[in-house]
């Protein structure tokens, strides 16, 4: 299967920046377009949050960003 993929960025009234990225196909039979994953980055007061899907399972990571004192 020829799998593609498209990036999209926004950014929300608050300052926070989101970046989506979804691969999916096309069905050689009907050429409908079926999702395969995705995977969503966005930037919180907490840190990075990471979701990804796949199949209709979703996980979910929270990367937090440390600040050590010099």
């Amino acid at each position: 299967m020829n799998y593609y993929s498209r990036t999209e960025k926004s950014s929300r009234s608050s300052g926070s920046t989101e970046i989506k990225v979804t691969r999916f196909y096309k069905c050689p039979v009907c050429g409908r377009t079926v999702i395969d994953e995705e995977l969503l980055l966005r930037e919180t007061p907490e840190g990075i949050v990471v979701t990804a899907k796949r199949n209709g399972l979703e996980k979910l990571a929270i990367v937090k960003k440390v600040v050590r004192p010099a």
